[in-house]
């Protein structure tokens, strides 16, 4: 695979990482004795550094840490929305203490964060879910620009892209919706375009990442915005820019 940022601006590693927390990506919460799959993970970042998880109920992980703090794992697996060839895009590692939380203490924190990022899906603390906390010690992040081990305090100061949680349902809009879309921004690429149909691989506050599904492999290329975006609005308006005042751009 050709690397997705040979010279152009682009997320830094710790970006990328928690850009792929936010996404609410499946991860996998293992310990000693215990390993939990979750499908849509109500993950955040604390600013003190510590990341919350929510777990289900009655779940063996819980009566484990029951008996306090314990070695943990979350390892996220990103994968494209879009049903593509190799949908791999990162692995997240995340390695460190875990420990569960009282109603209290875990309520209080939820709605602290709500203030922030008003993810309703706290609001299932106390029917059904328990709020767990990692203190993390190890934070790796894998791509196909490589494998990075990367400090816990720029991990938790980098920011996540604009588009957070909507990403996922963006990207597949506009693959499903505006195909007339993806050609205009394929033809945007600095690069001569390799063979094969533009597909939408993601999308950050520098550009967007096409990838293109030729016979002899996959390459993928970016397609930059004018400047960043920070917000979804953002992402809008530079869309706008690129696809030209004739074409349609997809809503949020």
């Amino acid at each position: 695979m050709v690397p997705l940022y040979p010279s152009q601006p682009a997320p830094s590693p710790a970006e990328r990482a928690r850009s792929v927390l936010a996404r609410s990506v499946p991860v996998t919460v293992a310990t000693q004795d215990s390993a939990l799959h979750l499908l849509d993970p109500v993950c955040h970042v604390h600013p003190g550094g510590t990341v919350s998880v929510l777990l289900p109920d009655r779940h063996s992980l819980l009566e484990e840490l029951a008996g306090g703090r314990v070695a943990a794992t979350f390892e996220f697996t990103d994968t494209c929305p879009v049903p593509l060839r190799d949908p791999a895009r990162s692995l997240l590692w995340i390695g460190g203490t875990l420990t569960a939380l009282d109603h209290a203490t875990a309520r209080a924190r939820a709605l602290h964060t709500m203030r922030t990022d008003p993810d309703e899906r706290m609001l299932d603390i106390g029917h059904g879910r328990t709020m767990a906390v990692l203190d993390p010690y190890l934070v790796v992040h894998s791509d196909t620009e490589g494998c990075h081990l990367l400090e816990t305090g720029d991990f938790v100061r980098a920011r996540p892209g604009p588009l957070g949680r909507g990403e996922d349902a963006w990207l597949r809009h506009l693959e499903e919706e505006h195909p007339e879309v993806l050609q205009v921004l394929a033809e945007r690429c600095v690069a001569p375009l390799p063979l094969g149909r533009p597909r939408l691989l993601g999308v950050d506050r520098y550009g967007l990442a096409l990838r293109f599904e030729a016979p002899d492999g996959d390459r993928d290329v970016r397609v930059p915005f004018d400047r960043p975006a920070e917000t979804g609005d953002d992402v809008a308006e530079r869309m706008r820019a690129l696809v030209g005042p004739t074409r349609g751009c997809a809503p949020f």
